[in-house]
């Protein structure tokens, strides 16, 4: 019946509803996933120019060959698709209650830890979109590996930063 116990656990409203304040640190990882979103854009924009006529990887096997290919407007769907994403983690940094973190946050200081949490992943998640966007076009599916090895690091990180803050 801990299962039960799990699902019915209530979060501790008062937290999740304070709105904290943007400082400097919080401005400038929002400029930088700016950044990286406006040239992903670019990025996508001369790869689909470069690519035209030709065709682009959807999807690699475990050892790298392309088992599907496509049209270069995958490249600008992809992109579109990866906007999307970067515009709700974004949001939920703002409304800390559409955040789903690894651990229960009961204070400020966790809060806080989580809401910069969700601002580093958006930058990595931009690093993570101009890697995708190069492996699709050249076929190199290792640049992926780097950005997703630098997400699994953030999270563990910031998840036993914010496990310390609450004792």
């Amino acid at each position: 019946m801990r299962w039960k116990r799990l699902f019915n656990e209530q979060r501790p409203s008062e937290v999740y509803n304070l709105r904290l304040p943007v400082t400097w640190t919080d401005r400038i990882l929002e400029f930088v996933a700016l950044l990286l979103l406006l040239a992903m854009w670019v990025v996508a924009a001369v790869l689909w120019r470069e690519m035209a006529g030709g065709e682009v990887a959807l999807h690699m096997n475990l050892e790298g060959e392309v088992d599907q290919t496509g049209d270069p407007s995958s490249l600008l769907i992809m992109t579109g698709c990866w906007t999307f994403v970067m515009l709700l983690v974004g949001f939920s940094a703002y409304r800390p209650r559409l955040m789903n973190p690894s651990t229960r946050i009961t204070t400020v200081k966790q809060l806080k830890l989580a809401v910069t949490q969700v601002r580093g992943m958006n930058i990595i998640l931009g690093i993570m979109g101009i890697c995708l966007l190069v492996s699709m076009a050249y076929e190199t599916p290792v640049w992926v590996l780097i950005p997703a090895g630098l997400l699994f690091i953030e999270v563990m990180t910031f998840s036993i930063l914010i496990k310390r803050a609450g004792k």
